[in-house]
């Protein structure tokens, strides 16, 4: 079954999201008004970023971002972090039990470090694809789009969030060169 991308046609509310400087592992450069990521030395291992100004706890929120360079490697995860995830720590998102990942490389989805495909090889993104999350914490839900069509709802049970557990966007790189970009979502 195909779905298209139609979930907010009620509303007209617009997200801005930013990456976080002060929630930005080293060795990712962020750039254009805190709207684009790269990671940009060649140090092996996964840097994190989450973004600005989200920290949620329940309702259902969509954002999206385009791959602008996804470089031989591809190794770019776009998920969720919750507010317990150590971004100065050389890890990925969807490493740990407080994180939930989608590898652009690869299509699989990630949690603690366990992987689990979600799409056949011939839609694993690439550049210029249009990556759309969207969580809803109400249905513990967490699923992904490329372009506008839904890949499938990677994960089913994300843990309720309270006033001291968060959920943030985030993304991972681990390969100098690769770059993403929030992209101004209207919903």
């Amino acid at each position: 079954m195909v779905y298209s991308l139609n979930i907010f046609a009620k509303t007209s509310f617009c997200l801005e999201l930013r990456f976080d400087p002060a929630a930005c592992g080293s060795g990712l450069l962020i750039s254009e008004k805190n709207t684009h990521l790269k990671k940009t030395d060649a140090v092996a291992g996964h840097r994190a970023c989450r973004t600005l100004g989200a920290g949620w706890t329940q309702g259902a929120h969509y954002w999206s971002v385009r791959i602008m360079e996804k470089t031989s490697q591809g190794y770019i995860m776009i998920g969720i972090v919750s507010s317990e995830f150590d971004t100065s720590s050389i890890q990925y998102v969807g490493q740990t039990t407080s994180s939930y990942g989608f590898y652009v490389v690869n299509g699989h989805k990630y949690h603690n470090a366990a992987a689990v495909r979600v799409v056949p090889d011939t839609d694993r993104p690439n550049n210029g694809d249009v990556i759309g999350v969207l969580l809803d914490l109400d249905a513990h839900t967490l699923t992904y789009f490329k372009n506008g069509i839904q890949l499938g709802t990677a994960f089913s049970q994300i843990p309720p969030a309270d006033n001291n557990l968060k959920y943030y966007p985030a993304i991972s790189c681990n390969e100098a060169g690769n770059w993403v970009s929030l992209i101004k979502t209207t919903k």
